[in-house]
């Protein structure tokens, strides 16, 4: 494979032959999350649960030996060969840093956690794929949410050297080892960065008062380049904007010529509800305005009034959407709605020239090309957990749109609060979301985290096996409706 570098707008190869990124993402893989493995809460707090109460067989701890053959199983040649036979040519692959770093031992690398990329990049370089390595779980946590693997919901990355230092010098480690390898890329630094909430999210410092830290955003993305730069200069390093891929503005302009921007942008009709074309509600707070009338044309303008476009276009650099999609999990007449956005939605990011990975790969029935099957041993053993999840919507993705009892005393309690506090500045349903975070999925999902334990407490290795297999590509169900939308999109 040959290598790939910025070129202006565009992503070239060594035969200066233009290239559009066009993939997805491997959520669940290296950082697994609650809606994509089935679990409640973040990672890091299961794995301590699950490896103190499992127990031990022959010598290996079964909570550990449960999360390897997650990961084993959940991406192996099966799904890298589905992936390039939908025409695809690239993957962007999540990292926790604890697969190659203890917080107890730091800056002493794990090879486990380098094995894992080396199988990956292997089968990426048989298929034809590029594979973007994205941390999505950064040491001090590069934002306040649980799929940073956040336990506590404070930010401390931005404003803490030793985590900073040991960020830059992970990075270094990863690239020394893949300087030579052309089916990289390149690096992209931070999934979803969030310079200022520090702890946590509220009316006054999220949405639509969110204010960037400028100044520590950059010197830690500056500094991060710099690092790599010592020991590869060949690949390009991917940079996300601010407040989750959406902020730019006080972004610093481009320094290095082999510098990629990313933006995330998940739209109101991918998730509804409503019929697509047609019109939505207002459910979001964010900078742009997400009611009236969806169709082609409000995506397109969208796209174009986002941050992350403007900056591309003023700058001349290349924009890749690192993370986009559409919930398929509410029905066959409203999935028809969230594909024809999602059509929509591809092409207006082909028409614009922006490259793209959707999220995400492979999850338990929410928004993947390929499913965990409703009837497998798995989804049956987890099925009292995904109800109580259900219940205290203690999952944004699979909770985004349906009414529950843990959202109605959300409700009641932003409502005693508001009313108590008398504060105008306060909007309703930002404080909504923002304490649904903090509650529900933050204490409620923990909360949950010993139950869905409890269903493997009898568990042997050949059990473990058994049940996680419902994870490998031929257990899976394919979205052929989603997948024929996609494979369009990919060649045009």
């Amino acid at each position: 494979m040959e290598l790939l570098k910025v070129d202006g707008r565009d992503i070239i190869n060594e035969s200066n032959e233009k290239i559009m990124l066009r993939g997805t993402c491997t959520g669940g893989w290296m950082n697994m999350e609650n809606f994509i493995n089935g679990y409640p809460g973040t990672e890091a707090n299961l794995r301590e649960l699950m490896q103190g109460t499992l127990g031990n067989e022959d010598g290996v701890n079964l909570g550990t030996y449960f999360f390897d053959e997650m990961v084993d199983v959940f991406l192996n040649e099966d799904d890298y060969r589905f992936i390039a036979e939908s025409g695809a040519n690239c993957v962007r692959l999540d990292m926790n840093y604890r697969h190659f770093e203890d917080d107890e031992n730091p800056f002493v690398y794990k090879e486990a956690g380098f094995k894992l990329l080396d199988k990956a990049l292997d089968y990426c370089k048989k298929y034809n794929l590029y594979a973007i390595l994205d941390m999505h779980a950064v040491q001090g946590w590069q934002n306040s949410h649980w799929h940073s693997d956040n336990v506590w919901g404070v930010s401390l990355l931005w404003r803490d050297k030793l985590y900073q230092d040991r960020f830059y010098a992970l990075w270094q480690a990863i690239a020394r080892r893949y300087v030579d390898r052309n089916e990289l890329a390149g690096y992209e630094l931070m999934n979803e960065p969030c310079s200022n909430t520090k702890i946590g999210d509220f009316p006054y410092n999220c949405y639509e008062n969110y204010k960037s830290d400028s100044a520590r955003f950059n010197k830690v993305n500056r500094t991060a380049v710099e690092k790599i730069r010592e020991v590869d200069t060949r690949h390009m390093i991917f940079i996300e904007g601010d407040y989750y891929g959406h902020v730019f503005k006080g972004m610093e302009k481009p320094w290095d010529d082999n510098l990629v921007y990313s933006s995330h942008d998940y739209m109101v009709s991918g998730f509804g509800p409503g019929v697509y074309p047609g019109p939505f509600k207002q459910l979001r707070n964010d900078q742009i305005d997400l009611a009236g009338d969806w169709n082609y044309e409000k995506q397109l303008n969208h796209i174009k009034e986002t941050e992350g476009y403007k900056f591309a276009v003023e700058h001349n650099v290349p924009l890749w959407v690192g993370e986009f999609g559409s919930q398929y999990n509410t029905g066959d007449e409203d999935m028809t709605y969230r594909l024809l956005s999602m059509d929509d939605q591809l092409k207006a990011y082909n028409e614009l020239g922006i490259h793209w990975t959707t999220w995400t790969y492979k999850d338990c029935g929410v928004m993947g090309w390929v499913t965990v099957s409703p009837e497998s041993d798995y989804m049956k053993v987890i099925e009292p957990i995904q109800e109580m999840k259900r219940v205290l919507a203690a999952e944004n993705f699979t909770g985004w749109r349906a009414e529950s009892p843990g959202k109605d005393m959300v409700r009641q309690m932003t409502g005693l609060m508001e009313g108590l506090i008398q504060n105008p500045a306060i909007n309703h349903e930002t404080n909504m979301r923002c304490l649904s975070n903090s509650l529900l999925t933050g204490y409620a999902a923990g909360l949950l985290q010993p139950e869905y334990v409890s269903l493997f407490k009898d568990y042997n290795q050949a059990d473990i096996r058994r049940v996680l297999n419902s994870f490998s590509f031929k257990a899976c169900d394919v979205n052929e409706r989603y997948l024929e939308v996609l494979k369009k999109r990919i060649m045009e």
